[in-house]
Parts: structure tokens; C-alpha cells; sequence
């Protein structure tokens, strides 16, 4: 009876064992940065954030001008009229500060901007990883571009190429990558001479 036990958790323990997750990675900044999308939402972001950056510094000439305006005639002034113009100069510093935080705040139209433009492209990565991930047999695929620590990857195991070439068949990407088939000679014997 121990026998049978003992062979029935064998078993069962051998069973799991075989039916293990396989694993991957991708970098998923290395594929937004070979996809021409990202490069133009990167520029058209560029741009704005330039515009909205004149016109706060815009803003803020205007208020250092009426500044030193209010401080050349301080002296002329009375004291109602001085209190006016600080209630003045108070506004106009407050609403440098609105435009600010709604151009830059944590929910302000750059967050927002950058959401919509990036969004859809992480979304079609995601799609063609899990589409990789599915065809390759994989049961986890981490982001190596994302705050996940990876202290030491091989690259047998990253389908950052393969995602982009799902993706973008006709693409040429930018930077080598090694090939994820696990039939690339070079990298396997050059991954063999490092160890």
C-alpha cells in the first residue's frame, strides 16, 4: 500500500513537474522605439510640449513686466490702489500656476496626450506578444522595459524581434537583435565563448 502511494505521488509529481510554465521576455521599448508610430507621436508630443511651453513662459513675461511695473510706481500709488495690484499680480500668479498644472500636472493634457498616443501601440503590442506567446507555448512573458527588475537575461529567451516582426512584417528594425528561433549559431557559440 505505501508502494502505490508513494508511486501514485511520484507521478503526480513528475506530471506537474513536466507540465511547467515556460517563460519569455520582450523589450518593449525596443519594439516602440523600431515602430515609425512611435517615432511620429514622439515628435508631434515634442512639438506641443514645446508650444505649451512658450505660452506659459509667455505668461510669465507678462507677469515679471506687470512686477516691475507695480514696483516702479509702488511709490505713486495709494495704499487702495496698492492693494489692488497685488490682488492683481496675485491672480496673474495663480493663474500661471493653473495653466501650469493643467499643462504638466498629474492629470494635466501632457499625461493625457501621452496616453492617447502610446496607448494604442502598447495595446497592439501587447496583442502580438500574447499572439507570440500563444504560438511559442510560453506561460509568461515579462517586459524587460518596464520597472521589473531583470538582473540577467538570455537572449535566447527575448521575442522582442519576433513581437516586432508580428507587428510590423515589412520593418527593418534598428537595432540588432538576436533571433528568438533558437536555431541562431552566432549568438548560441558567442553566448557559449562569454561563459
Amino acid at each position: 500500500m505505501k508502494k502505490w502511494i508513494s508511486f501514485i505521488a511520484l507521478f503526480f509529481g513528475l506530471a506537474s513537474f513536466s507540465f511547467a510554465q515556460r517563460f519569455c521576455y520582450v523589450d518593449s521599448q525596443y519594439i516602440l522605439e523600431n515602430l515609425p508610430e512611435y517615432t511620429s507621436s514622439q515628435s508631434k508630443l515634442k512639438s506641443q510640449t514645446e508650444s505649451w511651453q512658450k505660452e506659459i513662459e509667455q505668461k510669465q513675461e507678462n507677469l515679471a513686466k506687470l512686477q516691475a511695473e507695480f514696483e516702479a510706481e509702488k511709490i505713486l500709488l495709494t495704499a487702495e490702489q496698492v492693494k489692488e495690484q497685488e490682488k492683481k499680480l496675485a491672480d496673474e500668479v495663480a493663474a500661471v500656476r493653473i495653466l501650469q498644472d493643467k499643462r504638466y500636472g498629474p492629470n494635466g493634457d501632457l499625461v493625457n496626450l501621452r496616453r492617447s498616443m502610446v496607448k494604442p501601440l502598447q495595446d497592439q503590442i501587447y496583442n502580438a506578444t500574447k499572439e507570440v506567446a500563444d504560438k511559442r507555448g510560453y506561460g509568461f512573458v515579462f517586459d524587460k522595459g518596464s520597472d521589473l527588475i531583470m538582473i540577467y537575461t538570455d537572449p535566447k529567451f527575448d521575442i522582442s524581434r519576433e513581437v516586432l516582426m508580428t507587428l510590423r512584417p515589412e520593418l527593418k528594425p534598428n537595432n540588432s537583435k538576436t533571433s528568438t528561433s533558437g536555431n541562431n549559431k552566432t549568438s548560441n557559440s558567442s553566448n557559449k565563448t562569454r561563459k
